[in-house]
């Protein structure tokens, strides 16, 4: 018995088999398949696994089977990883696959066919073994599924190309909309009606830059209207609100739509629970002037993504250049609340190592080493190379400088950060005060 792994690339991505080899496989001897078994499928059954593989119990198997079965799986899309083993079992082999679903998919809505949308399904799960109704963002399980239907839909006469977007649902999730192309008219002008607390001329304003001039369709609208007008209504902690029913007149003065959106902004929420992860990876004072939510405010979102950006900005300049500040949002619609579960991540914090100075010459580069205010082994102020910069400008160190650039390097194992400052232009050395020389950070 001898254990072999080794990569293989499908449809672009590596896929590690790992194989349990007896000799006799080696010599590509085959032997009867008496068991397969599958390892992670959660969203698919080992019956519906089965006939995708192409593996029948009983048929004698050599190695290329167990390739050419791992390869359809991998066609389908719908894994990020695959693996198998295999072992005796009897006068022939156990064989077990072990997959990895893809994480993030999306249901499947269809529009525009001349059939009940239970009957596309039904067409797809006849021809799909895999299909469930849900779909990754993109790939080919997409693709796959859009063949299918083209080619239905071509038998039902359909001249129309069979098209998959992912678009914004109304409970601010996706989808995935599948259904024949349609033609389609620019949207000229947006009017919105009932805006309530929202100033509707600003709303129109801004709205209108996003959306004129893009094709219609109804997913189109709603993605537009997610992303540059329900953001007017969070802010004032209308966490509900429902734009449309929307209708489109023609435009007179052009082969355009007018697009009329009826709002209803719903009612404020507030803030509910504020889970903050234990231990806080920040000084809680920090917090504090930061902090812009609180347990029975309004729902501002606005608020909560500048308190993160606060936070991330924060550690970033105490040497944690990649600290992220995240939440997901847990909205009570009985109740009311917003509730928020917040996730910070520091990591690594980086420490300055070494100032690298180009563009200067022997006599004007110890002037700049001998103002540069970072010691080494500090943690690294991601602001502080730019503000260095703007100071020497400001304080007219040299004269005709033209152009000032910076760069780091960063060694991602050790923490450790290379500056490297460049000067260009006639840069001769203005004489200057003894007690301006150090030019240390002037950040907290």
């Amino acid at each position: 018995m001898e254990l072999v792994s080794f990569p293989r690339r499908f449809a672009g991505r590596t896929v590690l088999l790992a194989l349990l080899l007896p000799t006799p496989f080696l010599a590509q001897d085959a032997f009867p398949l008496r068991a397969v078994e599958f390892e992670g499928n959660d969203r698919f059954a080992d019956e519906h696994l089965m006939p995708v593989t192409g593996l029948e119990l009983g048929r004698p198997v050599t190695k290329k089977d167990f390739e050419i079965a791992l390869r359809r799986l991998n066609e389908t899309g719908v894994f990020e990883g695959l693996r198998y083993r295999f072992e005796p079992q009897g006068d022939g082999y156990k064989l077990t696959i072990a997959v990895q679903e893809v994480p993030e998919i999306f249901p499947v809505r269809f529009d525009g066919f001349d059939v009940p949308a239970e009957s596309v399904e039904e067409v797809l799960r006849e021809r799909l073994p895999l299909f469930v109704g849900l779909v990754p963002a993109g790939g080919p399980a997409v693709r796959v599924m859009v063949n299918v239907l083209q080619r239905w839909w071509a038998e039902r006469g359909g001249e129309e190309e069979v098209v998959a977007d992912l678009v914004p649902t109304a409970e601010s999730g996706f989808e995935m909309l599948v259904g024949p192309e349609q033609e389609t008219n620019n949207i000229a002008f947006v009017r919105f009606d009932n805006t309530g607390d929202v100033d509707g001329l600003e709303l129109q304003r801004v709205f209108s830059q996003s959306a004129i001039g893009e094709p219609y369709s109804e997913a189109r609208l709603k993605e537009l209207l997610r992303y540059n007008a329900r953001p007017f209504y969070t802010e004032l902690g209308y966490m509900n609100v429902s734009f449309c029913p929307c209708e489109t007149v023609p435009d007179r003065d052009s082969e355009g739509l007018i697009v009329d959106v009826h709002v209803e902004q719903g009612e404020i929420y507030l803030f509910g629970e504020v889970a903050w992860p234990d231990p806080l990876p920040i000084d809680p004072e920090t917090l504090r002037k930061v902090n812009q939510i609180e347990p029975g405010q309004v729902a501002n979102m606005k608020s909560a993504y500048a308190t993160m950006a606060e936070i991330a900005e924060g550690m970033q300049r105490q040497g944690y250049m990649k600290a992220n500040a995240v939440f997901d949002e847990r909205v009570d619609h009985d109740t009311r609340r917003v509730h928020l579960d917040i996730a910070i991540d520091p990591g690594l914090q980086y420490v300055f190592s070494r100032l690298i100075v180009k563009g200067l010459d022997i006599l004007s580069e110890p002037t700049i080493r001998k103002r540069w205010g970072m010691e080494r082994d500090a943690p690294f102020d991601v602001r502080y190379p730019a503000y260095f910069l703007d100071r020497v400008k400001a304080d007219a160190m040299f004269e005709n400088l033209k152009r000032t650039s910076w760069s780091i390097e960063t060694d991602d194992v050790t923490g450790r950060v290379d500056v490297t400052l460049f000067f260009s232009g006639l840069a001769a050395e203005i004489p200057r005060d003894p007690r301006d020389d150090d030019l240390g950070p002037p950040f907290d």
